[in-house]
């Protein structure tokens, strides 16, 4: 199974601050120009929500619905249950580091198509490797529009 990685080091933000943005899917999504949309479709208290997702991967459109759970940690663990991957499945976390907070995204994939694997996976690998990094430049930027106002030093 193909995994994909992408991470970023956020300065001079927390991992509490960068913690609400991860926890936050259609925020980033709406930053991310080939995300077609993120619908929330339950959530169970504080630790388990499901999510369906519609991007653009190499011209056509993709649909899934991931379950998503928080922990341990400032992690949150997602996983399809429905859509038109044979699998997926990844993580973000949140880590404190010396200049700001580290965020990792992680994601694995199965296209479910035995034979053409080998010949389908490099792209969809490509594919998948650019919706990481633009979920990162997203992430980024809703950070940087979202800084906690300056203090009144009067």
């Amino acid at each position: 199974m193909p995994e994909i990685q992408a991470e970023m080091l956020v300065e001079g933000r927390t991992p509490d601050e960068m913690w609400a943005l991860v926890k936050d899917s259609a925020r980033i999504a709406s930053q991310a120009r080939h995300v077609v949309g993120v619908r929330p479709l339950s959530e169970q208290d504080k630790t388990f929500r499901l999510n369906e997702w519609k991007v653009l991967l190499n011209g056509s459109e993709v649909t899934w619905v991931q379950r998503e759970a928080a922990g341990p940690g400032l992690r949150l663990r997602f996983e399809q249950t429905t859509g038109d991957l044979e699998q997926l499945s990844g993580e973000w976390a949140v880590t404190a580091a010396p200049a700001g907070t580290q965020v990792r995204l992680s994601l694995a994939f199965e296209l479910g198509v035995d034979g053409l694997a080998p010949l389908l996976e490099p792209i969809w690998s490509q594919s998948f490797q650019a919706h990481a990094d633009a979920l990162m430049r997203s992430l980024s930027a809703c950070a940087a529009s979202h800084r906690a106002p300056e203090k009144d030093l009067t």
